[in-house]
């Protein structure tokens, strides 16, 4: 295996680990937020971009697994090829959700702090826990949005394979023993 193919596999698998952590938190967090505010007795309402928002996170989920999948089943021109696909379109169906979905929640808290300061007189400790679950909620979709452009842009600057000059012509000359090769052991099992 090349150098630049142990590259590769080390660049991509050291931002994979991250990724995948967001790409599960974000949702563990969505619906922590769903639940907190359900039981804040109306006080905190959710809006409807909150499970358009959650559903999307399960696709990215759902896509993080087949990816990973055809990469442990050995397809990994497969999933290079999906996710290049993938990355034509679903970052900018992403970042619209995210941006209606933030700019949709901005005020869901009223008067509260985006940080929610322990010095604020909060209703209640449940209010006060929503608010920190939305504040990290927040902070995670927008990590992960920089985080998956910026894997997208490694993975697409990184091809699979990169073969120089040297590299094809030894693949046309091992091509051509190799057909070599059969040739003489046909004309052996023919004599």
């Amino acid at each position: 295996m090349s150098l630049y193919k142990n590259f590769r596999k080390c660049v991509i698998g050291c931002l994979s680990i991250p990724l995948a952590l967001l790409i599960l938190v974000c949702p563990a967090l969505d619906i922590a937020k769903i639940i907190i505010f359900n039981h804040t007795n109306g006080e905190l309402k959710l809006y409807d971009i909150e499970y358009a928002y959650l559903s999307y996170s399960f696709l990215m989920v759902v896509i993080l697994f087949c990816c990973t999948i055809c990469i442990s089943r050995g397809f990994n021109n497969m999933a290079e090829n999906s996710a290049k696909s993938l990355s034509c379109f679903l970052p900018f169906i992403w970042i619209s959700v995210l941006v209606i979905y933030t700019i949709s929640t901005r005020n869901e808290l009223g008067e509260i702090p985006f940080f929610c300061p322990e010095n604020y007189n909060y209703k209640s400790s449940t209010i006060r826990l929503a608010c920190q679950i939305r504040a990290a909620n927040i902070i995670c979709v927008w990590s992960f949005t920089i985080y998956i452009m910026f894997f997208l842009i490694i993975l697409l600057v990184l091809p699979s394979e990169k073969k120089s000059k040297v590299d094809k012509d030894y693949d046309q000359i091992e091509e051509v023993y190799s057909k070599e090769d059969k040739f003489n052991k046909f004309d052996k099992e023919d004599k």
